[in-house]
């Protein structure tokens, strides 16, 4: 209840302050929908990648709704103030929100990434609960109730072939795993001008009756331009993705080179209450999230032999549900500032309440119990060369709940520090080829262990790892990835992982 309270009066405060930003694939597929251009982040974001500040085409888009007939109302508005309207702009292939590029100048490098310039924010206009950029609006709530829907989504077929030591052996090859899901899903309408409905990265790999996850069953409605907000704050409402650190910037739903985020808040999807605003160049995101509310035993004859047990439904076990009394809150802060001459996106990040811990012996989580967190993370991720490089440390303190412990652990015994680290850097090769490779490496104990020590002994909870990819994007919408991954690379008990991937949008 005290978080409750907690986030409701946060959200009361900052309404009245904030504006929005997002980088959601949804976006994307409404404007390609609406005007068959493959366009990019850029149409809406300063990077070419999204996941920054909206540019001011996509703060209009914000201020006015964010749903598909939003298009329509910001058509003849010049948001760029370069002397044409933003539909001008789009159908002659330029961007609205770059003054640089314009139906006379469509082929200017769109690069306003390298200043910050462009960035002409109006603090009055941040108060301010008036529309701007309007060019049509409805006095009807629902008017035009449920329509403009828009379907997509991206086919994702990998085949995960496990092995012990540095490469899988020819035992393996025969037991792999092909998973065929849906990704970055999107059925998505609008509800007047004010709620937009999505349903989006739908995964099949977990059964949707299990209510923490991973990514899969996101189903949520995001509210706007309502009276009780301020102009361009939006709340969303159901289940979705909650990130951490990074999480909140990169691909890790659509790649297999996961970062540390379940390791830092234990689930990845969730139902729960998000703000999201920006003030000036600073982005924020604020969530409340119901939090795990079962837990799963193994006791004789409940599982089959090797089955992992995961608290996405894999494997088994019997299921307790529980009343978690300290459910999940986030806050992720970030902005992109001009340093050294270049743009770099800096984030923090904080998280507090009770979840499932990190299983070291796996590379899992536990979901046989529940423990308090504690953590806070600071991100970074910037351009370098040719090279898209990122880096994350996070630091935490884990308590174990008496309460959820099969087995008591004495009182001395229950508290630990947690640390964290994750890098990872891109290349791209040509323009249809590129190239990653991260490390991460999790220390659940640090008051025991040390970090950063390599050939440790086999008791020790350390967890790393270290892969690489290469992507070909071979058409439009359709791309095939090469991953190689290696868990624990400096113990005897390390172990391997190949995975060929296909994504098609569709």
């Amino acid at each position: 209840m005290r978080k409750f309270i907690v986030f409701f009066s946060i959200v009361f405060c900052l309404t009245v302050i904030v504006e929005h930003s997002y980088a959601l694939p949804a976006f994307y597929k409404m404007f390609r929908s609406k005007y068959k251009w493959a366009g990019g982040c850029n149409v809406c974001h300063y990077s070419k990648k999204g996941g920054d500040s909206p540019n001011p085409y996509g703060r209009a888009f914000l201020h006015n709704g964010m749903n598909i007939s939003t298009f329509i109302r910001i058509a003849e508005a010049d948001s760029d103030k370069d002397g044409f309207s933003n539909v001008t702009e789009i159908l002659a292939r330029s961007y609205p929100g770059d003054a640089a590029s314009t139906p006379d100048n469509v082929e200017s490098p769109n690069n306003p990434s390298d200043s910050d310039e462009t960035l002409d924010i109006d603090d009055e206009s941040v108060f301010s609960f008036d529309d701007t950029d309007t060019a049509e609006e409805t006095s009807d709530l629902f008017g035009g109730a449920f329509s403009n829907i828009v379907v997509g989504g991206a086919l994702d077929i990998r085949r995960i072939t496990r092995g012990t030591d540095l490469i899988p052996d020819r035992n393996n090859w025969n037991s792999g795993t092909t998973l065929i899901h849906v990704a970055e899903f999107v059925v998505t309408t609008n509800v007047g001008n004010h709620v937009s409905l999505l349903g989006e990265q739908l995964l099949t790999t977990s059964p949707l009756g299990t209510q923490v996850a991973d990514d899969h069953g996101f189903v949520y409605a995001i509210l706007t331009g309502l009276p009780v907000l301020p102009k361009g704050a939006s709340l969303k409402i159901g289940r979705f993705r909650h990130g951490f650190g990074i999480d909140t910037k990169s691909d890790a739903a659509a790649n297999p080179l996961y970062n540390l985020v379940r390791k830092n808040i234990g689930f990845i999807s969730d139902r729960g209450l998000q703000l999201n605003g920006f003030i000036g160049p600073v982005s924020y995101t604020f969530s409340l999230a119901d939090g795990p509310d079962s837990l799963r035993t193994v006791t004789e004859g409940t599982v089959t032999t090797g089955i992992r047990i995961g608290p996405h439904g894999s494997g088994g076990g019997l299921l307790k549900p529980i009343q978690n009394n300290s459910p999940p809150l986030f806050l992720h802060l970030n902005g992109t500032l001009p340093i050294f001459g270049k743009r770099i996106w800096l984030g923090t990040s904080y998280f507090d309440g009770n979840s499932y811990p990190f299983n070291s012996s796996n590379g899992d989580v536990n979901p046989s119990t529940l423990i308090y967190k504690r953590r806070v993370g600071v991100a970074t991720s910037f351009k370098l060369w040719r090279f898209d490089l990122a880096a994350e440390w996070v630091r935490g303190r884990d308590t174990q709940l008496l309460k959820y412990l099969q087995i008591p652990i004495p009182s001395e015994d229950r508290d630990s520090t947690v640390e964290g680290y994750y890098f990872h850097a891109e290349l791209p090769l040509t323009d249809s080829l590129d190239v990653r490779v991260k490390y991460d490496i999790w220390n659940p104990d640090i008051d025991k262990y040390q970090t950063f020590v390599f050939n440790r002994e086999q008791d020790e909870q350390v967890w790393t790892t270290l892969g690489g990819a290469f992507t070909w994007h071979f058409a439009e919408g359709a791309s095939t990835r090469l991953v190689y991954q290696i868990n624990n690379v400096e113990k005897s008990t390390r172990s391997a992982s190949i995975i060929p991937q296909l994504l098609v949008e569709f």
